[in-house]
């Protein structure tokens, strides 16, 4: 029984010391992850990243020991990696973290493709966004977002209708407002303004968000008219306008002289106190105002204005 009992309790105590040196690699792999996440914020600019680190930017590399840590066991070190190389315009940096992974998700992939969308680097956008899914790996509601990006800036109107089937046939417009917002920005860069009130009107959700970028649309295409009607569709569907909604709809007003919705812009901003605390739309309404002739009243907002800004100034003096 005293053998019996002897060999319990050896075998008891290996397996504690085994589990307290599972514990004490999981706790040094946590050590050095941070480590290494600590020299990725903040990080010089590119000429002067490898000269600042000197080793440590080969650590991040993946070219010293200890880097398969972050190159293999975390992903999100590898997605923040390239995140930094990406905002400092290494992009062929980010593209060799990872191809070097020797596995790659979803997260990763979106980081690169958001780099070259963001660099207007299309064709490389797209190839990535085709070779993640040859990986058998699923596009997530990101992926379709930064690729969308890179359609509209690009007005690849093609490659971004492919991708609303996409999206379509996997039911996502139904749990991602911002993917719906996305998609109709995409057709709104491309010109295509008739076809993203469509999918606005066939989205089951909508936000001010939404509305902003097809009230942008039209106004940028001088339909006011088309701004108009849609400001007015989103507060009746309860929605409060903000500063961007403001910025965009008085530009339509005066693209088309509505000068009773000036008046009534005028009027929301003084009471949401809005005017006090944004240059750029007390900048907007002057604009507004001198497209509509009434210089009186835009001197009158520039006289008031808490914000003084250069950029209103000199809209006056142009005219005046």
């Amino acid at each position: 029984m005293k053998q019996k009992g002897g060999m319990a309790t050896a075998i008891t105590d290996g397996s504690s010391s085994s589990s307290s040196r599972r514990r004490r690699r999981r706790r040094r792999r946590r050590e050095e992850i941070n480590r290494c996440a600590a020299l990725l914020h903040p990080c010089p600019k590119k000429q002067d990243f490898r000269k600042a680190y000197g080793p440590h930017a080969h650590i991040m590399l993946g070219r010293m020991p200890g880097s398969h840590i972050l190159r293999k066991k975390n992903p999100y070190m590898a997605t923040a990696m390239i995140t930094m190389y990406i905002k400092r315009g290494m992009l062929a940096e980010a593209r060799e973290v990872l191809e070097e992974l020797p596995t790659r998700c979803v997260a990763v992939w979106n980081a690169l493709i958001a780099g070259y969308a963001d660099q207007r680097q299309v064709l490389e956008a797209f190839s990535c966004f085709e070779r993640m899914q040859g990986e058998a790996l699923t596009p997530d509601a990101i992926t379709f977002m930064c690729i969308l990006q890179a359609c509209g800036s690009t007005g690849a109107v093609h490659k971004g209708q492919e991708i609303h089937e996409e999206i379509a046939n996997m039911g996502f417009l139904a749990k991602h407002i911002m993917l719906g917002t996305a998609l109709v920005d995409m057709y709104v860069k491309c010109g295509l303004l008739a076809k993203a009130k469509q999918v606005l009107e066939e989205l089951p959700f909508r936000n001010v968000v939404t509305w902003n970028v097809i009230i942008t649309g039209y106004a940028q295409q001088d339909q006011g008219h088309a701004a108009l009607n849609c400001f007015e569709q989103m507060q009746n569907e309860g929605l409060s306008p903000n500063a961007v909604t403001f910025t965009c709809f008085s530009k339509a007003c005066g693209g088309i002289g509505a000068i009773d919705k000036c008046w009534g812009i005028h009027h929301n901003l003084v009471i949401k106190g809005l005017m006090k605390k944004d240059g750029i739309l007390g900048n907007a309404l002057v604009h507004m105002y001198m497209k509509c002739g009434m210089l009186c009243e835009a001197k009158d907002i520039v006289n008031k204005l808490q914000i003084w800004d250069i950029v209103v100034w000199n809209s006056l003096t142009v005219v005046s």
